[in-house]
């Protein structure tokens, strides 16, 4: 899977796969900063290191708020100048998108549901399976200190077949990962929403494997993950490519954030989740080459 490829999904996961924002900083609250970079092969097959999406997160109340600074998503959706809210309390995700005033809000219990009438849209033309799958993890003991933090290190081994049937004709294509994890337990109560499943998704393609991971990581320790080295294999023989990402938290900084952070401007206008889902392909069709 070439570099592109991967920086879209990850976008894409950035925003599906929010955490839950919950414990004892929800009063105090807290900034920080985010970055990810991805390492694997680009359109010609030569290895490239590129900065896939940088953003400053925000939490209090049970809130989180991302705003994306840097993005290689085409646009839309944690495309660059949008944001992205997190409520705990309700379990939602909205994405912002102010230079086009609108916003679209997920319901995080609904996704399994969203991801079959996508599905079902296309009336049997596309449809997707997750097969063989197999998550496991390990506790590796105490990590180095991140960012002035004590941290607990672990290793989430992942692997399963996507199947893409079109038009009647399937491509299976395997995937293998190795995910390394440093969490930082003092601060509990917010979660990197790049890299735990929230709930386990009990219906769509991806339904089985959210329950394994989900199972997986409650066994890990509570606490904010300063850092995240995923290592994929996907394809095989001569079409098998092996992409890294890493995802960074650092400058986390204490302080009181404004309830209004976390408000979406009353002028907006709310856009579904299916239409800008269908925009951001969209745009990603017609963007740059890499």
């Amino acid at each position: 899977m070439r570099i592109t490829h991967i920086a879209r999904r990850a976008s894409m996961s950035l925003l599906v796969a929010s955490a839950t924002v919950s414990g004892t900083l929800g009063a105090q609250g807290l900034s920080y900063d985010m970055s990810t970079t991805a390492t694997g092969p680009d359109r010609t097959g030569a290895v490239a290191t590129r900065n896939m999406m940088a953003a400053h997160g925000q939490f209090a109340g049970g809130n989180s708020r991302i705003d994306v600074t840097q993005s290689m998503a085409p646009g839309g959706m944690m495309g660059q100048g949008t944001y992205m809210i997190t409520s705990g309390s309700k379990g939602t995700v909205t994405s912002v998108d102010p230079a086009k005033q609108q916003y679209t809000v997920i319901d995080i219990g609904e996704l399994g549901k969203t991801a079959n009438d996508m599905q079902a849209a296309l009336g049997g033309m596309a449809k997707i399976e997750v097969a063989n799958v197999k998550v496991d993890v390990q506790d590796l003991g105490a990590g180095e200190p991140l960012d002035g933090y004590a941290t607990y290190k672990y290793r989430i081994t992942q692997a399963y077949t996507m199947n893409m049937t079109v038009i009647g004709r399937t491509i299976s294509t395997p995937t293998q990962s190795v995910t390394d994890v440093w969490v930082a337990p003092q601060l509990d109560g917010l979660m990197d929403p790049s890299a735990r499943p929230p709930v386990v998704t009990t219906t769509g393609p991806m339904a089985e494997l959210t329950k394994a991971l989900t199972v997986a990581y409650a066994k890990m320790r509570k606490g904010l993950m300063l850092k995240r080295v995923s290592t994929m294999d996907s394809g095989e023989g001569a079409r098998k490519h092996t992409t890294t990402i890493t995802t960074t938290i650092t400058n986390v900084k204490k302080s009181a954030i404004s309830p209004s952070v976390f408000e979406v401007p009353a002028s907006y206008t709310k856009v579904d989740l299916v239409d800008a889902v269908s925009a951001q392909a969209a745009a990603g069709k017609h963007g740059k080459p890499e």
